[in-house]
């Protein structure tokens, strides 16, 4: 008996409000704009408690000021991670319901912590923030350390979910093994690798908030300007190739069927694997310009190419879980009905399109708010 038929259950009875396709776009859409906040706010605090340690004492040091102006901004870049999150992680319900139930179920006792540690954490931040005064200098980059860990524990947590959904033949047995929910996924060869190649790349972007505080000083500070682009251009061109060899080592641990796609038996996903290794040699030829001149047009160039490199890597991460689920999830899909309700997509749409300019306005405001020094 096929195991699978015991630990994937069927979808609610009631129709997709629209097509597969439709919605596949809104999940890998969602997770990019998830995944950029939420970056900064998984290894913000780190980064900042770092600059913080070496600027000591002295307030006027361009390491404790960046370090304060990252600070400040985490619990805006939380906020954004948090509520950007629930996007994706609503259509990976619709479309995957019947497999990231179920590996939630399987690990329920850490999956359901995480609402704890997200809290803890979240406080951590605003402690700093709104703390200060109650707070030592010395005492600071230590709670934003402990946040940016509690952080990564949550980040853990959910590679294990995400990773187990892939694979429905260990649910019967992880469950046997304790009914409780006290499971993760730490048998699977991609975990490790997949985890560390997404905190790198966390680390990647975080150094470019640190460019784009330098191009907003450029008209108050020009001394600051260079030095920030140089500090976030360097940080992202040193962490990104630290984090190909951990992408390589992911690549490496996933199906053979899907390396097989990247290397030229499938177009779409060829294409989209050879692009982005383009445009992240064309990232790190502007960071290093950036890094020699302290050039903002530079340092622009590679934050694009950059994000560019970031959306085509979602996509991949889209296509890696379709090749992995589809022998389950396919025909389960295909037999769903479809039932398009227009009048609330078409509204969905707008409002979707809409949030793009209000978080520009909106990100704007607060960047301005937070970095006035």
């Amino acid at each position: 008996m096929d195991i699978t038929q015991l630990s994937v259950g069927a979808y609610q009875p009631i129709p997709f409000p629209a097509p597969v396709w439709v919605l596949q776009t809104l999940l890998v859409a969602g997770f990019f704009m998830h995944a950029i906040p939420m970056n900064v706010a998984l290894t913000g605090g780190v980064t900042s408690a770092v600059l913080l340690l070496m600027g000591g004492k002295d307030e006027t040091a361009y390491t404790t000021r960046t370090g304060r102006q990252i600070a400040a901004a985490l619990p805006i870049f939380t906020t954004f991670a948090i509520t950007n999150g629930i996007v994706p992680l609503l259509f990976l319900q619709v479309l995957y319901g019947p497999l990231v139930y179920s590996s939630s179920i399987v690990m329920a006792l850490p999956w359901f912590s995480i609402l704890f540690l997200i809290t803890i954490a979240y406080y951590g931040i605003y402690i700093y923030n709104y703390g200060k005064g109650r707070m030592s200098l010395s005492k600071a980059p230590w709670v934003l350390i402990a946040s940016s860990m509690l952080f990564m524990v949550v980040a853990f947590i959910f590679s294990n979910n995400m990773t187990l959904m892939l694979t429905p033949e260990k649910f019967v047995p992880m469950y046997q093994n304790s009914p409780a929910g006290a499971n993760l996924n730490l048998t699977e060869p991609s975990l490790i690798p997949r985890y560390l190649h997404f905190v790198t790349a966390a680390f990647s972007v975080t150094g470019l908030f640190i460019g784009c505080l330098g191009i907003y000083q450029k008209t108050r500070n020009a001394d600051f300007s260079k030095w920030l682009v140089r500090l976030g251009a360097s940080m992202f061109t040193a962490i990104t190739l630290i984090g190909t060899i951990f992408g390589i080592w992911f690549m490496l641990s996933t199906p053979e069927g899907f390396q097989a796609a990247m290397m030229g038996g499938d177009k779409m996903t060829t294409h989209l694997f050879r692009s982005s290794l383009g445009f992240e040699v064309l990232s790190l030829i502007f960071m290093g310009v950036a890094i020699a001149k302290g050039s903002t047009k530079a340092f622009w160039g590679g934050l694009i190419t950059a994000m560019v490199v970031i959306a085509e890597m979602v996509v991949l991460r889209h296509l890696l879980r379709v090749h992995m689920t589809d022998d389950v999830m396919g025909p389960l899909m295909a037999s769903q009905p479809v039932v398009i309700q227009w009048p609330i997509l078409i509204m969905f749409l707008v409002l979707f399109v809409g949030m793009f300019f209000f978080i520009g306005w909106l990100g704007k405001l607060v960047f301005k708010a937070y970095n006035k020094d």
